[in-house]
């Protein structure tokens, strides 16, 4: 069963994303930002955040270049909002066609380019981009939000397009920008999320203009069995979700789960 339009779908297949027309409210980007901007400030300070792992790189001369924030829906109560927003959560079940889960939820904050270095997540050298009975199966969807405009000039998620129905191995350098075909780089504005098929070749596109923090968050769903990618959630964090979020964070196993009443209702709330 498919909870989203078919021609978007259809559109999804072949290109292996989907940019939403919606946005999140300007008041809940204002505050995330205001939040990481407290983690700025305390050097991201991993004793002032218990619950997140912070994974820091640095430059010859020491100073933050990136920094991934691992579980940060534990930093504050305020990233609890995104994990099954009303107009996301219809193409996450429709795209896995199983009971879904997170896996994963990060906070990417990047303060100067970096190589590029396109990557895809497949099991072997198989895609998994499956198609059951006419309908897509997934293995993985990652949906992406940007906490600012992002484009070329600031850097911004790129993809190499199509690239996710192919088992192939590209016969290209996937760290030369030039020689890449079909890439497509993306221009969002703040809160406009991305979701798309983690077996597409994708990678943060260098800002040739940066002259601020690149502020991204991104969130994994798998099947139910898949486990959690590098940490997992704390009970404490799961017991204050919502009964709809809580179906999203099963421990991993083998079950399923009807959603067609919570898509309904995500649906009229659109």
């Amino acid at each position: 069963m498919t909870f989203v339009p078919e021609p978007e779908l259809y559109s999804f297949m072949l290109r292996g994303y989907h940019l939403f027309s919606e946005c999140l409210p300007s008041a809940w980007i204002g505050d995330i930002n205001h939040i990481i901007d407290e983690m700025n400030v305390s050097g991201f300070d991993q004793f002032r955040y218990p619950n997140v792992k912070m994974e820091p790189m640095y430059d010859s001369d020491g100073k933050l270049t990136q920094i991934v924030v691992r579980n940060i829906l534990e930093a504050n109560t305020i990233f609890r909002n995104l994990l099954d927003l009303d107009f996301v959560l219809p193409w996450i079940v429709t795209l896995l066609n199983r009971s879904p889960r997170l896996t994963e939820n990060y906070g990417y904050f990047r303060n100067a380019n970096r190589p590029v270095g396109y990557h895809s997540v497949r099991n072997g050298s198989q895609t998994q981009n499956l198609n059951h009975q006419g309908l897509p199966q997934l293995e993985m969807v990652k949906v992406m939000i940007p906490l600012m405009d992002q484009n070329s000039e600031t850097g911004t998620l790129s993809l190499i397009t199509g690239s996710h129905l192919l088992s192939l191995k590209p016969p290209f350098d996937l760290n030369d920008l030039g020689v890449l075909p079909e890439l497509r780089t993306l221009e969002v504005k703040a809160g406009q999320p991305v979701i798309f098929s983690e077996n597409l070749y994708h990678a943060g596109y260098p800002g040739t203009n940066m002259k601020q923090q690149r502020r991204t968050l991104f969130f994994s769903y798998e099947p139910s069995h898949h486990a959690d990618w590098f940490v997992s959630l704390s009970d404490e964090f799961i017991e204050g979700c919502t009964q709809r979020q809580k179906k999203l964070l099963h421990r991993p196993g083998h079950w399923q789960e009807n959603w067609k009443q919570e898509l309904k209702a995500a649906t009229r709330l659109k």
